[in-house]
């Protein structure tokens, strides 16, 4: 049995005509708790300044860095990891690159979902679809 608690209190919040109502809640988005990033070299790669790259790839130390960074065909560069800090500091003076990798990240750092979709526990409805109109009246007749 579908629980229809987090409808009930949300309904309650929107305005609008019943319609209006529906699509405000269906166009709801819910932040969840971060997930891993994995990621590619490649995509690392491409979300750099190019010069800056450059400029870590023949600076000494950072060309070596960079390549034990990026070895393997997948990356977890997730938040807290040694990955992400490494990349922070060797990027760290050009904000070009800080601003690509920052929005590399953002969607494992701040999962957005859908409402409807997000579990109750997490500040969604826990519907595992858009609301309906039979959702309306399964809810006890919302309108």
């Amino acid at each position: 049995m579908t629980d229809y608690s987090a409808l009930v209190a949300k309904w309650a919040t929107l305005t609008g005509t019943t319609d209006q109502k529906l699509a405000a809640i269906n166009a709801l988005q819910v932040t969840l708790p971060p997930i891993k990033a994995i990621v590619t070299p490649a995509q690392i790669q491409n979300a750099v300044d190019y010069a800056a790259l450059q400029a870590v790839i023949l600076s000494p130390k950072g060309g070596s860095l960079l390549s034990a960074y990026l070895s393997g065909s997948s990356i977890d560069a997730s938040a807290g990891s040694n990955i992400r800090q490494g990349l922070h500091d060797l990027f760290a003076a050009s904000h070009a690159s800080l601003a690509g990798l920052a929005s590399l990240f953002a969607p494992f750092d701040n999962p957005q979902t859908p409402w409807y979709l997000a579990p109750i526990e997490q500040g969604g409805g826990g519907l595992g679809h858009p609301v309906s109109s039979t959702d309306l009246v399964n809810a006890g007749g919302l309108v």
